[in-house]
């Protein structure tokens, strides 16, 4: 309803509103924004991204959003009213709730229609009746839009598993970037409160002193993923999916690397069809069976409450003023939007794609999402919210224009709340296995994916600055480059390599078809576990993510002219070691760490076995140090490991097989040889107290430097499958237990 305050037009500074409309500065903030976006994860994880290691697609829902460089303004005493409005709204859901699953006096009264009730899919009839929980809305967000005469109207209500707080807390820590340097930005509310009080209102959820709290998402196919992992790293708590749940004893447990931990309290962001697959009018299997009956059993507090979807219901929010009024004598100044003619804020064009207009505004309605915690004795609002553009014709439930705002609370500054402090929990070494499964798949294929641009760069490389080296001596070297890119990209065929350019270069290719599949694992894995990657790794996964698309638009059959320009495998190789440097110098020395680093051990011991089996064998037999050819395939191997620079620098002389093989393989100082690698691998299993780990990796080890070379590969790759299969089965696999089936007989 209409609020007896100043619109938004009256709301800004003449100099504030001057400098963020400003149509020149409007052009680079725009595409600041987008970049900032898009390092936080939402540019790559939109795009289709291959099979997972474990198996599953991961297909996508989601879809990439602009952020609007002209955030939506909020007049301080606008805010307030708005705020004590859906403070009072959600205190009237909150009655309806208990009286829905408790007395039911709407139905019994009249004020509620029973059948509607009944035949709404989020009105649970198995929580009818049972104990209360302390609180049904631990969270809660609403909707609303205002008309061109100053009025409010709520678009809908998110009671079950509300949305879009990570959003627009992402939203605005891009614009705080953005427009750090705009004269009057401090006068802007902050959000960095919120999620302090967001952890109280779960905590209070919950009994225990100082609970434990994972937020529960969907995984990365869920269409709010991004949301659920931005805000998972802000409240500084685990982001888990179902596979990482169990019920036992009657209580809810996170499976971990030490073992089953036990979790007080489940921020929920999937929604209630989908939590437990063992419940009447559940959906899919994504969820955690028995959840539903440790909660009623006190084993898990659940926020928000199961049933709590059905105040969501467009069918029933006619009802829901007369029902609150009914309960608390209050009558509720929000009340349903019922198509009123909706008023415009100015919207940057480049925001909504249209590039002609680049740097014009142009005006559209805007849906504002405001967002509420209440820990049981105070709610707090954040002091802003998430705005969505609407397109001409769009219903305000479902904007399709894909562009956000963030929302601005200006004027005097907002009174402190201040949050009780939690107990502090140190977690480091506590890590879910499905979180380790992902860190250690994520490095491996890190480290194959740069091996593989690195081979394809070093053998083109070496036909740019030798081309007749590509038909010396009926063309052996190209055949000799051709089995090393196989060999290293793990495409495997009985096709016989032939000689020359063409056939080298579509060689290349495939290489990096198969790299590119190797980056999609890297984006997949690392995308569901970006709480234990730096910020900065965004920015990494954005450009390995164009490059990828680069790579999978390569033309097939195209021959020399349809390659990468060696200039962008080289700022790829720049990408794979920023990634890698990020990982050993960002990342908490910790299990975590420590299991992804093992992966990405084994990896690089793999593509070095891979690299030597091949390059230093020919069809026609062992290399031989005095053939051109095969000196000039033998440093292609070191530069594909990045270890010529090295071998120059220590011998200063023409590449000799012996000398080759022991940089590569044996020299525990180049931090790219075999050993190296194992000695890595050894220290993590000393470290995890992990006796069949060290066995393994010692094994290949000592293989690696007691063995000739052709007795060496085969050795060291088994030892390398064993110590990869007792780290799958010792911290992935989840135990079975198996019950004989036995046959009645009459």
């Amino acid at each position: 309803m209409r609020s007896e305050v100043r619109d938004e037009s009256a709301t800004w500074e003449a100099s504030l509103r001057e400098s963020v409309l400003d149509p020149v500065a409007l052009v680079d903030r725009q595409a600041q924004a987008d970049r900032l976006l898009a390092a936080e994860g939402a540019g790559h994880l939109v795009h289709d991204l291959p099979v997972r290691a474990d198996g599953r697609n991961a297909g996508l829902e989601s879809r990439p959003w602009r952020l609007d460089a002209v955030p939506y303004v909020l007049d301080v005493a606008v805010f307030r009213w708005l705020a004590s409005a859906v403070i009072e709204r959600l205190e009237g859901l909150e009655a309806v709730l208990s009286d829905l699953y408790g007395p039911r006096r709407l139905l019994t009264d009249g004020v509620v229609p029973t059948g509607v009730v009944h035949a709404d899919r989020g009105y649970r009839l198995g929580v009818v009746g049972m104990p209360p929980p302390r609180r049904w809305l631990s969270t809660y967000a609403v909707d609303l839009v205002r008309s061109v005469d100053g009025s409010w109207w709520v678009v809908q209500d998110l009671a079950d598993a509300p949305p879009g707080v990570g959003y627009a807390m992402l939203d605005r820590s891009v614009m705080s970037r953005v427009m750090s340097d705009v004269p009057g930005w401090s006068t802007v509310a902050s959000l960095a409160r919120y999620p302090a009080q967001l952890r109280q209102a779960l905590a209070a959820t919950s009994g225990a002193p100082s609970p434990r709290t994972v937020l529960l998402t969907g995984g990365i196919d869920h269409p709010s993923y991004v949301d659920h992992s931005y805000l998972a790293t802000q409240l500084g708590v685990h982001l888990v999916e179902g596979a990482d749940l169990v019920v036992r004893q009657g209580r809810l447990w996170l499976r971990t690397l030490e073992g089953l931990e036990p979790v007080d309290v489940l921020y929920r962001r999937m929604e209630d069809p989908g939590l437990d697959p063992l419940e009447v009018g559940s959906v899919g299997a994504a969820g955690v069976p028995g959840l539903l009956t440790a909660a009623r059993n006190a084993g898990v507090a659940l926020a928000n409450a199961p049933g709590a979807g059905v105040v969501e219901s467009a069918a029933l929010m006619p009802w829901w003023s007369a029902a609150v009024h009914h309960l608390t004598g209050v009558e509720l100044r929000l009340t349903p939007y019922a198509g009123e003619s909706l008023a415009t804020t100015p919207v940057h064009r480049a925001a909504a794609g249209d590039h002609d207009g680049f740097g014009a505004l142009a005006e559209c309605p805007v849906v504002l999402r405001m967002f509420v915690a209440h820990d049981g004795h105070r709610a707090a609002v954040l002091p802003g919210g998430s705005g969505r553009v609407l397109a001409p014709g769009d219903d305000p439930r479902v904007p399709t224009a894909c562009v956000a705002k963030d929302v601005w609370v200006i004027g005097s500054t907002l009174a402190p709340l201040v949050a009780t402090r939690l107990p502090q929990v140190d977690l480091a070494t506590s890590v879910p296995t499905r979180a380790a499964d992902a860190l250690y798949w994520a490095n491996r294929a890190a480290e194959r994916a740069e091996t593989i641009v690195r081979t394809v760069r070093a053998v083109r490389s070496r036909v740019e600055s030798d081309p007749g080296l590509v038909g010396y001596d009926g063309g052996r070297w190209s055949v000799r480059a051709q089995e090393v890119l196989r060999a290293v990209s793990g495409v495997r065929g009985d096709d016989v390599p032939v000689p020359g350019l063409e056939p080298l270069m579509e060689r290349a290719k495939v290489a990096l078809w198969a790299a590119a599949g190797s980056i999609g694992t890297l984006l997949t894995e690392s995308t569901g576990v970006r709480e234990y990657l730096s910020v900065t790794s965004g920015w990494v996964l954005e450009r390995l993510s164009r490059a990828r698309m680069a790579m999978l638009s390569l033309e097939p059959g195209a021959g020399p002219s349809g390659q990468l320009p060696v200039d962008e495998l080289d700022a790829m190789l720049v990408e794979f070691a920023a990634f890698a440097g990020l990982w050993n110098e960002s990342v908490v020395r910790g299990p975590a760490w420590r299991i992804g680093d093992a992966g990405r051990r084994i990896e690089r011991a793999s593509c070095v076995l891979d690299l030597v089996a091949s390059g230093f064998a020919s069809p026609a037999g062992p290399a031989d140090v005095d053939d051109p050819v095969d000196a000039q395939v033998i440093e292609t191997l070191l530069a594909a490991d990045e270890s010529l620079v090295a071998y120059r620098r220590r011998h200063r002389s023409d590449v000799e097989r012996g000398a080759a093989e022991s940089l590569l393989v044996r020299d525990r100082s180049n931090p790219r040889s075999v050993v190296a690698a194992l000695d890595q691998l050894v220290e993590h299993a000393h470290d995890a107290e992990w006796p069949e780990g060290i066995a393994a990796a010692t094994a290949a080890r000592d293989a690696s430097l007691a063995l000739p070379l052709d007795e060496l590969v085969p050795v060291v790759r088994g030892h390398l499958r064993d110590a990869d299969r007792l780290i799958v089965s010792r911290w992935f696999a989840a135990p079975v237990n198996p019950v004989p089936v036995v046959r009645r007989t009459a």
